[in-house]
C-alpha cells in the first residue's frame, strides 16, 4: 500500500517497560508496516525516559543480563529495538531523559509536546503506548476515512479503534462486535484471564485473526458526535491540533486523554466528529506481564497500580491529577503544581 498522507507516531517510554516495548510494542509497529511501499511517510517519536524522579531503577537486575554494565542494558536494549523501524525505512526521532532537572516527562507533558512539534509537519498524529498495539489495517482505515473527509470537507477529526470488553455500558458503542455482549465481571480472575478483558493479555497474532474475520468484507465505521475514546492507539488530523486543541498544562500525570477530548469538543462543540472503526480491534494489554520491570525493592510486573503496589507517592499523585482535571474550568481553584507536589512529597517521606 501507498500512502498519501504522512503520519507521526509518538510514544513515551518509561525504563521499565524496556522488556514489553522490544517485544510485543515494536512487534506491533513492524505489523502495522509490513505493507507500507513508502514508509518515509510516518515519523516514529521515541521519548525514552531513564529518570528516577518515582522510582529507583534495580541495577542489581539489570548486572545480571548478558554484557550488561550498570544502565547500559537499557540504553542498549532501546537502541536495538528502535534501529528495526529505522531499516524499514520510516523516520525515527529519538529523545532520552537521564539527568534529573526541570518538571519529570509525564505522559500528560509528552503528549502536549508531541501535538506541538508535529501539527504542521504532518496529516495525521497518532498517540501509541508501550502496552498498545494498532491494527495491521490501521493506515488503510485511516486513509480511507480521510477520503471521505476531504470529500464532505471535514478537516478536524478524531479516529478510534475498537476496544474490548470496558467496564460500564456508557462504553459500549466503541466495543468491538467480538465482546460487546459479553458481561462484565470485575474480578481478578474474569480481568486477567477472560480474552474479552482488556487487562488480558492477547497477542498480536490472535488480533490479526479476529480483524482478519471481522474486516474481510470492509470496514464498519460510524460517526460519534461525543467524544469517547482513551489515549491508546487514538488518531487525530492535524488541523484539530492546529486551531489549537491540546492538553492543558494544568495536567500533571493522567487524564490527558479526557482534557483533551473535553477541550475538542468544547472548541468543536455540535461539529466535533470522531470516526470509529467498529470491526478493527486495537489491543491495549493493560496488565502485560512485563509491565514494570526494574524497578528496585517492587514485585510488580503487570503493573497494578494501588497504594500497597506503588507507594504512597503515586496515590498522591493520581489525586492531584485528577483534581487538576475536574477542576479545569473552576476559576476559584488553584492548580496543583510539579514544585508543590515533589516538596510534600519529599516532607513527608514519600520520595527521597
Amino acid at each position: 500500500m501507498k500512502l498519501t498522507k504522512k503520519y507521526a507516531l509518538g510514544v513515551l517510554v518509561q525504563f521499565y517497560e524496556i522488556e514489553m516495548f522490544k517485544t510485543d510494542y515494536i512487534d506491533g509497529l513492524l505489523n502495522m508496516l509490513k505493507d507500507i511501499e513508502n514508509p518515509e511517510n510516518i515519523t516514529f517519536d521515541f521519548v525514552y525516559n531513564l529518570r528516577e524522579d518515582f522510582e529507583k531503577i534495580d541495577t542489581d537486575a539489570i548486572l545480571l543480563k548478558e554484557d550488561s554494565v550498570h544502565n547500559g542494558y537499557l540504553y542498549k536494549e532501546f537502541y536495538k529495538a528502535t534501529a528495526k523501524i529505522e531499516k524499514l525505512g520510516s523516520k525515527v526521532n529519538h529523545q532520552i531523559f537521564d539527568l534529573t532537572y526541570g518538571d519529570p516527562p509525564a505522559i500528560a507533558w509528552y503528549r502536549r509536546d508531541f501535538n506541538y512539534r508535529y501539527a504542521d509537519k504532518v496529516d495525521f498524529l497518532m498517540w501509541g503506548e508501550t502496552d498498545s498495539v494498532f491494527p495491521s489495517q490501521t493506515f488503510e482505515a485511516i486513509e480511507q476515512i480521510s477520503t471521505y473527509a476531504e470529500q464532505n470537507k471535514i478537516c478536524r477529526y478524531v479516529i478510534s479503534f475498537a476496544y474490548r470488553k470496558m467496564w460500564d455500558a456508557g462504553w459500549k458503542a466503541i466495543e468491538h462486535p467480538e465482546f460487546t455482549n459479553v458481561v462484565f465481571e470485575d474480578t481478578d480472575e474474569w480481568n486477567l484471564h477472560n480474552p474479552a478483558s482488556e487487562k488480558c493479555y492477547m497477542s498480536i497474532k490472535q488480533m490479526n485473526e479476529l480483524n482478519e474475520r471481522y474486516s474481510k468484507d470492509g470496514y464498519d465505521i460510524i460517526s460519534l458526535n461525543e467524544p469517547k475514546f482513551d489515549g491508546s492507539c487514538v488518531v487525530f488530523s492535524s488541523d484539530l491540533i492546529k486551531m489549537g486543541v491540546n492538553i492543558p498544562h494544568a495536567l500533571l500525570m493522567s487524564g490527558e486523554d479526557t482534557s483533551f477530548a473535553v477541550a475538542a469538543k468544547q472548541m468543536l462543540g455540535d461539529n466535533y466528529i470522531q470516526f470509529h472503526i467498529k470491526n478493527l480491534l486495537r489491543i491495549h494489554n493493560r496488565r502485560h506481564p512485563k509491565k514494570r520491570m526494574y524497578v528496585k525493592n517492587e514485585n510488580n510486573p503487570q503493573g497494578f497500580c494501588g497504594t500497597k503496589d506503588k507507594g504512597m507517592w503515586w496515590t498522591v499523585l493520581v489525586q492531584w491529577s485528577k483534581e487538576n482535571l475536574n477542576n479545569l474550568y473552576n476559576p476559584q481553584f488553584k492548580f496543583h503544581t510539579w514544585d508543590e507536589y515533589f516538596t510534600s512529597m519529599i516532607q513527608q517521606g514519600f520520595l527521597k
